[in-house]
């Protein structure tokens, strides 16, 4: 419990795990801090638009998130609500902030055939589910 983070959701005030304590320093230096921002898987999915957030086979445990400042798949989650790639996280710690950045000043998509997502998805600054890995693996095991 010392090394992880939890939140109340702001919506429906259950608490939820956020990342790991580690990122909230940080998370205070890099960004204005708000309350409503606080909101579980639950409660943000249907703000998510686009991607699959819950499979109808596998609930929402294998639910993959796209990083909110690139094309990549994301491997961390700080601050009970963004999602970052090793990269961006590791930029972020370093102290080169990418939550600071302006969506104009993040990298822009290059389009489906050249993102490393290889899908259509919002403009990086958004949150993106991608959908479930365990079926997105199963099919290109079928391939």
């Amino acid at each position: 419990m010392f090394k992880l983070a939890y939140y109340q959701c702001f919506k429906c005030k259950k608490p939820y795990y956020g990342g790991m304590k580690d990122c909230i320093q940080a998370q205070q230096q890099a960004q204005e801090f708000k309350i409503e921002d606080l909101v579980c898987a639950s409660c943000v999915r249907p703000n998510i638009g686009g991607g699959v957030s819950n499979c109808k086979n596998h609930g929402t445990e294998y639910i993959e998130y796209k990083c909110k400042f690139c094309c990549a798949i994301a491997q961390w989650f700080c601050w009970g609500n963004t999602h970052f790639c090793d990269d961006c996280h590791t930029r972020q710690c370093k102290g080169d902030y990418v939550s600071r950045l302006s969506k104009s000043q993040l990298p822009k998509c290059p389009g489906v055939v050249a993102c490393n997502l290889r899908m259509k998805h919002p403009d990086n600054g958004e949150e993106y589910a991608l959908g479930c890995s365990i079926c997105r693996n199963m099919q290109a095991n079928r391939k």
